[in-house]
């Protein structure tokens, strides 16, 4: 016999970046390769579902494609909470 269930798990996640370094160039660039962002907003939600997923790098390894190395483009992650809930 089998069991199975639907989880939906939510996480709460502090993104820090130096906006300064999200200048007009660097957001053209990064939108001709990765993905259409025009906002800071934008790379923020997107650098939250990376952490949530485990593919922001992190120490030791610190570079995240499209980013370049974490700490130069001031990113980093807080983790502040995590729920689950059958559905």
């Amino acid at each position: 016999m089998t069991y199975t269930q639907q989880v939906e798990v939510s996480q709460r996640i502090k993104v820090t970046v130096d906006e300064s370094k999200f200048t007009t160039q660097f957001m053209e660039e990064f939108r001709e390769s990765f993905h259409p962002f025009h906002t800071i907003d934008e790379h923020i939600k997107h650098l939250a579902q990376l952490y949530a997923r485990g593919i922001t790098g992190g120490y030791p390894s610190d570079f995240l494609e499209g980013y370049g190395p974490l700490k130069d483009m001031g990113i980093k992650f807080e983790g502040m909470g995590q729920d689950e809930e059958i559905v």
